[in-house]
């Protein structure tokens, strides 16, 4: 059987996980969006490529019919992006927080799904257990797999509640020798369509649109941080270092993993913390439009392999579109309150170039 048809037919058995078509193929049933038949096909494909990704490959698992039609009507990129902004936002565990705690987690699921369950013929994240990783999480246990190329193998994954179905739930993957894969089996194919897709935060029809009113300001901690990070006055009383590692989530959303490295003379005493470095980290555009801001510590006491000596290290996931930026970061000593700026241009990669095809 050539690769052309093998691909095919592992699509069309993986895909269907909730018994829909082929998102970008399809009109959402019992919602109308546009009044012409064939009119979010329309919208589709006047979309530029990195609008159609998202809807296809970002969102497709938790945006809502309501919110789906919002996206296909509006006419700008800068609509576009102030909706994609938003759409993270309302599902922010704290929407008064600095950062999008939901949203960094989705793409950690989703890198985690593409590495774990990857294959050359499907991306981890389209595949029956990639999808329920990224929409349940990890299962709360899985039973060791029997032999693959032994009959009926099964994977058994257990979670202790998932919303829309119950408590002690067990969802069984049989082993298909042809596609080299574990597939929902079809008996539990109706159980997971019982979930309730929209996880745990709320989206309605009165705040899925663009002009519900300004987005409230983030609640800054480290005010005097942003103020550096801002300042044209150079601090180089702190030295220290980023360390940057991008993983592939989609087409349209690269994973940057920062590590924050700064060394450190006397962090410990007696076995303990004994200075802490709070962070404040911005990512902003060329333009200056900023991305995205966040506050974290470092606090955790490593041994630097280069030289033995100790570094405290703090660590941020930034899910971000590939492309150019500029990362400023911003720290103090809290103890003596010395204080560093670094400022640098990242370059975020493609999806194609981190070696991922599908």
């Amino acid at each position: 059987m050539s690769t052309f048809h093998i691909t095919v037919r592992v699509a069309l058995l993986l895909f269907p996980l909730f018994f829909v078509e082929p998102f970008l193929a399809q009109e959402v049933r019992h919602h109308a969006c546009f009044e012409q038949p064939n009119g979010a096909k329309e919208a589709i494909r006047r979309l530029p490529e990195s609008a159609r990704y998202w809807l296809a490959e970002d969102a497709i698992y938790i945006i809502t019919p309501d919110e789906r039609c919002a996206f296909l009507h509006l006419n700008a990129d800068e609509e576009r992006e102030q909706f994609i902004e938003q759409f993270w936002y309302r599902r922010s565990v704290d929407p008064i927080s600095l950062g999008y705690d939901f949203k960094t987690e989705f793409y950690r699921r989703v890198v985690f799904a593409n590495e774990k369950y990857g294959s050359e013929l499907l991306a981890g994240r389209k595949t029956d257990r990639g999808r329920l990783y990224v929409i349940f999480g990890p299962p709360d246990s899985v039973d060791e797999k029997s032999d693959p190329a032994a009959p009926h193998s099964i994977e058994k994954w257990r979670y202790h509640y998932v919303k829309g179905i119950g408590e002690n739930v067990e969802i069984h993957f049989e082993y298909v020798t042809r596609y080299h894969d574990y597939v929902l089996s079809d008996a539990d194919r109706y159980l997971v369509a019982q979930a309730d897709q929209n996880l745990a935060f709320p989206v309605t029809p009165e705040n899925v649109g663009l002009h519900t009113g300004p987005k409230r300001p983030p609640k800054i901690r480290f005010k005097d941080l942003e103020a550096l990070v801002g300042s044209r006055i150079v601090r180089n009383e702190v030295k220290f270092s980023p360390q940057i590692e991008y993983s592939a989530a989609t087409h349209a959303t690269t994973l940057a993993r920062i590590d924050i490295q700064i060394p450190c003379e006397s962090c410990t005493r007696d076995g303990q913390i004994a200075i802490e470095h709070p962070l404040f980290v911005r990512v902003s555009k060329p333009s200056g439009w900023v991305v995205t801001t966040s506050e974290l510590v470092a606090n955790v006491a490593m041994q630097d392999k280069s030289d033995s000596k100790l570094i405290l290290t703090g660590h941020l996931d930034v899910p971000i579109a590939p492309g150019s930026y500029q990362l400023s970061i911003a720290t103090k000593n809290a103890t003596t309150g010395d204080a560093g700026v670094l400022r640098t241009q990242i370059n975020v990669p493609t999806y194609e170039s981190l070696g991922t095809k599908n």
